[in-house]
């Protein structure tokens, strides 16, 4: 079993930048509607709306609050675990520790689900991984937010000197990554980038792991975690055509948009 309770002690400042590039594309082009479309949908809304068609392009196009921001090394223990792991363990991650990060991209961040793995581990070093759900609240009044599918991270510790190699959380760049709703409308996108990264330490070029698993079989570990579902042993339609034919049995298919796995559905 492995102590990573105490490891980051130290008070340094850690320097982390945000980017957060413009939806590119949507289903339904909520992001970027025209003066009239805006308009009619303002109308049809319960309530008054002061706001623009001007204001609206910008609500859904933001760049993050916080371009760059300083935490304290103590502020990443968030993502350690409450107590002894192996290589493989999930812990869960409070969100009281997980907001301030998130709420750098904006101050309307909320979190649904936050989980981290042990990924890999070394005399000196130790790698973590962690998966965020998160949900960012653009304007109360119209109720309009933006969902990301999921947030993935690194993070990489010296376990000698209590020190940060490297900091990621990114949004997966692959289209379709975020849904967006105001007005009671709407729609799916694609956000080219959406990340914040550490500029402390370089990471070391090569790490020599004593124990060690996969990204994607951490990535599998957090999909049982967080959906039951996962646990289901699908069969191909082939195998189930000629299933269903053997025992005169009918099949009932479900069409899906989207996928189930994260939150862009």
């Amino acid at each position: 079993m492995i102590d990573l309770r105490n490891v980051l002690s130290t008070s340094v400042d850690v320097p982390v930048q945000a980017h957060w590039d413009p939806i590119e594309n949507t289903t339904h082009n909520l992001h970027w509607a025209t003066e009239e479309k805006f308009n009619r949908s303002k109308a049809q809304w319960q309530e008054p709306v002061d706001m623009t068609w001007k204001e609206w392009l910008v609500l859904f196009n933001p760049g993050p609050v916080q371009p760059l921001k300083n935490y304290s090394t103590t502020d990443f223990q968030v993502f350690l675990p409450p107590s002894t792991v192996n290589v493989g363990d999930i812990w869960n991650l409070e969100p009281e520790g997980i907001l301030p990060f998130l709420r750098q991209f904006h101050p309307g961040a909320t979190q649904k689900a936050a989980k981290a793995c042990l990924r890999a581990i070394s005399s000196e070093y130790a790698d973590i991984i962690f998966r965020i759900h998160a949900r960012f609240r653009l304007n109360a009044s119209i109720d309009a937010y933006l969902r990301p599918a999921q947030f993935t991270g690194h993070l990489i510790i010296n376990r000698d000197t209590g020190t940060i190699c490297q900091w990621t959380l990114s949004l997966p760049p692959r289209n379709s990554n975020v849904d967006m709703g105001a007005f009671r409308s709407f729609d799916i996108g694609f956000v080219p980038r959406m990340e914040l990264c550490s500029l402390s330490e370089t990471q070391p070029e090569s790490i020599a792991w004593e124990t060690a698993i996969t990204e994607e079989e951490v990535a599998k570990k957090f999909e049982g975690s967080l959906y039951k579902f996962t646990e289901i042993e699908w069969t191909p339609i082939e195998e189930a055509v000629e299933r269903a034919k053997a025992l005169n049995r009918p099949i009932h298919a479900v069409l899906l948009f989207g996928v189930l796995d994260d939150e862009s559905c």
